[in-house]
């Protein structure tokens, strides 16, 4: 609350609103993005209220600057999550006003929040809101997200209309449900919208509350990992796997290729989707080879495309590498491949595997003790926000390299808890490339939020910066890469 009670007092005028933004937007964001729905509900009329009655103040800003799309958009997305029709309505038309970047998700919720008039309307534009939908969902946004903003849609035509028009609305939730066999819209299989669709309507007022009580307890559930284990390394042993990769050292290709094998025995369409773009904590062998399938080749060149950037200074250096939300360790096996086919003589003193999946994570550490360049590996099996200061060793006079690979854009930690983090535990020189694939400015919003919390540091030095959207980089892939350099100090104000 205290970061919600800095915004309302810096809103009073545009100079400081701008100077707030400017110091406070990604403690803003973790605050209301990245927090769980419930810690976040306590406070949904306070910001609603906020946005209100600060509106005319947020028109005046400067919508050339970044950091202000970013402000707005964040306050958007806060506004569709709790449905504040007024709040999302005016927040949507100044965006668009200011031609400022809007994704499929938010196109498809102002499809149903603004100029409905009568059921008519809702007919005309469902199938573009199931569209936008479903490039939000293989493309852009979490599962979660889509589903929870398809049920706003379904409760609204509901709470509207089915009072009236009864008939015409299970036309049209029948409508929506005969596209469940197109794998583009994969996501009406969940079992939340059989639970919703199911809801008798005869007495539209129940059948609205019943909607929005599921989709609160839906929202409100926070992600749930296995229980991690606390054992400082962990690797696979006895498996059929650990037979296929045999005695040899591979490279990241001969990974690929027996993932490429493994799942095309699979062949099911809902492992694939179960990745949920890849972000999705993983629970099984199935998972772990579809990802290799799915998005290893888009791994292996934007993690390397980001290592290119590295000074060569790094050469006879005493390393320890860190892969953050490392996985099976495929940013690692890509930086050993990428330093071996270069030449580079380095000391890799100790490699620390950071990653909440335990099976993910066994894998990861079998792939990278392949490696005999590898020394040490420790393993540590948590989500970054459960990390605390003894689950790292590490030593101040080492280099450090840190590895952020599809992690610092998914908003499901808080950034700042992060960067307190290393900053506690990795005093010295330390090395971070970040890449992450292009969604939209607000996400990669992250990374920028990250790389110049570390540029206060008199020694930071930025390599690469790049963001490249769809079409614009090899194979039609997206990425934002990040390569930066920063000293670490005990103590700086």
């Amino acid at each position: 609350m205290d970061i919600l009670n800095k915004l309302i007092s810096a809103s009073n005028s545009k100079s400081s609103l701008s100077a707030f933004i400017d110091d406070y937007n990604q403690e803003l964001y973790d605050f209301l993005l990245t927090q769980s729905y419930r810690d976040l509900k306590r406070y949904k009329e306070d910001i609603d209220r906020y946005i209100l009655s600060h509106l005319k103040v947020i028109k005046t800003l400067d919508f050339d600057l970044e950091s202000t799309r970013v402000f707005v958009l964040i306050l958007l997305e806060v506004a569709e999550r709790f449905s504040f029709l007024t709040s999302f309505q005016r927040l949507f038309k100044l965006l668009h006003k200011n031609d400022c970047e809007l994704g499929s998700r938010i196109q498809a919720s102002s499809s149903f929040f603004i100029g409905v008039r009568r059921i008519s309307d809702y007919e005309k534009r469902v199938d573009q809101i199931l569209h936008q939908l479903s490039v939000a969902y293989n493309v852009e946004d979490s599962e979660e997200r889509v589903v929870g903003t398809l049920i706003n849609f379904y409760a609204q035509v509901v709470h509207n209309f089915a009072l009236q028009n009864q008939d015409r609305v299970l036309l049209l939730r029948d409508h929506i449900l005969s596209k469940r066999e197109d794998l583009s819209f994969y996501f009406l299989r969940h079992e939340l919208i059989d639970k919703v669709f199911s809801i008798d309507i005869s007495d539209h007022i129940v059948a609205f509350e019943k909607i929005k009580s599921l989709l609160d307890i839906f929202l409100e559930r926070t992600n749930k990992y296995l229980s991690f284990t606390h054992d400082s390394f962990m690797m696979e042993e006895g498996t059929s796997y650990v037979d296929l990769l045999g005695c040899d050292c591979p490279d990241f290709f001969a990974l690929r290729d027996i993932a490429v094998d493994e799942y095309q025995k699979i062949a099911d369409k809902s492992v694939y989707y179960s990745l949920d773009k890849g972000v999705r904590v993983l629970t099984s062998e199935s998972q772990l080879f579809a990802y290799l399938y799915s998005y290893g080749k888009m791994h292996y060149n934007k993690v390397t495309s980001a290592f290119k950037a590295l000074p060569d200074n790094l050469n006879d250096k005493c390393l320890e590498i860190i892969d953050w939300g490392c996985g099976q360790a495929l940013a690692s096996v890509c930086f050993f491949d990428y330093i071996k086919e270069k030449g580079c003589e380095l000391i890799v003193h100790q490699v620390t595997l950071i990653e909440p999946s335990k099976i993910a994570l066994k894998r990861g550490s079998l792939h990278v003790k392949k490696y005999e360049l590898a020394g040490n590996i420790r393993t540590v099996n948590k989500d970054l926000d459960s990390l605390v200061d003894n689950d790292i060793v590490s030593d101040n006079t080492h280099i450090k390299v840190h590895l952020f690979s599809n992690i610092l854009d998914i908003e499901k930690f808080s950034l700042k808890k992060l960067i307190s983090f290393i900053e506690n535990n990795f005093q010295g020189e330390n090395y971070f490339v970040c890449a992450s694939p292009y969604i939209n400015y607000l996400r990669t919003s992250r990374l920028d939020g990250f790389m110049s919390s570390f540029s206060r540091f008199d020694s930071f030095e930025k390599y690469l910066d790049v963001d490249h959207e769809k079409g614009e980089w090899i194979n039609g892939w997206t990425r934002s890469i990040r390569v930066f350099k920063a000293n670490i100090e005990s103590s700086i104000e």
